[in-house]
């Protein structure tokens, strides 16, 4: 039994006629009748009652016409799954993302990446820029987001995916009456815990150069940071997708630099690497919800 007899049966019987359905097929009628034959000798039934109107299904033929629409059904799915196949690979996608960036992203990612590549693994690696710059170099990422810094070397390509504002950051009591705006004085007259990387970035203001070169703790853990402003020991420049549900819970009071202080967050993966369906929709997704975390007003 052949793919194609079944077919030509089903548009016979869809037409009632020989000759219609031979037209429709674009093949002879006497080609057409020998394939039928050949189908109702293999079977060893009747399919097609001859009429001189035309032709009805007998009650067998009547039987392979419901089973043959569940299977062209199948059929039909065949290259649409195939295609989506290979849309969405199956695998891993190893993503990088610094610590400052996991609290807004990584959950997000990995429930909307799941809906999207379910054959697809999201495995996300938390660590400093200057480890997953070098990670991405080797190969051993296909993806990282991190706040754009010295780190990123000409190994990698990168691609802008949003900023995100700087804030300087304290309990309420350490900020009270600091005013609208973090100045040089301001800033100068409260306890910082600056990372590296933030230092480097309060650094490339020129009234803040010297505060940022020379004041403050200067301490290697984002999370260690955030716990000794939480404690109201310090004060420190953060940036606002990390600090939102401390803000929102009033754990945490922030105010911003005029002008506005923000870092730029890069997507980067190894410089020549071909990105795959899976890879590029993280970037989008990353862009995405980074628009959504803009600081309001």
């Amino acid at each position: 039994m052949e793919l194609r007899q079944i077919q030509y049966f089903t548009v016979i019987v869809r037409e009632g006629s020989f000759s219609r359905a031979a037209l429709k097929l674009h093949i002879g009628q006497p080609a057409l009748s020998k394939q039928i034959k050949a189908l109702e000798r293999e079977l060893g039934v009747d399919l097609l009652v001859r009429l001189p109107e035309g032709v009805r299904p007998t009650p067998a033929g009547s039987r392979l016409d419901e089973l043959a629409a569940t299977l062209l059904g199948y059929v039909d799915d065949i290259g649409p799954a195939v295609r989506e196949a290979a849309a969405a690979p199956a695998g891993t996608v190893r993503l990088g993302l610094s610590p400052s960036l996991v609290p807004a992203l990584a959950g997000h990612l990995e429930q909307r990446f799941a809906a999207g590549f379910p054959h697809t693994k999201l495995e996300i690696v938390e660590a400093l820029p200057m480890f997953l710059a070098d990670w991405l170099a080797e190969d051993r990422l296909y993806l990282g987001v991190f706040t754009l810094s010295s780190y990123a070397t000409r190994q990698l390509s990168l691609v802008d995916v949003g900023s995100d504002e700087m804030l300087l950051a304290g309990t309420p009591a350490a900020l009270a009456g600091i005013g609208e705006h973090a100045t040089p004085d301001a800033v100068r007259s409260r306890r910082l815990a600056l990372t590296p990387g933030f230092r480097e970035l309060l650094a490339g203001r020129p009234e803040f150069a010297s505060l940022a070169r020379q004041g403050g703790s200067g301490i290697d853990s984002l999370h260690l940071v955030r716990d000794l402003v939480l404690r109201g020991e310090y004060c420190s420049v953060l940036p606002y997708t990390f600090l939102r549900a401390d803000l929102e819970s009033g754990a945490l009071s922030a105010v911003g630099f005029s002008p506005v202080l923000e870092r730029e967050l890069v997507a980067a993966t190894r410089a020549g690497r071909r990105l795959s369906p899976a890879v590029r929709s993280v970037v989008e997704l990353v862009r995405s919800r980074l628009a959504e975390f803009r600081r309001p007003g």
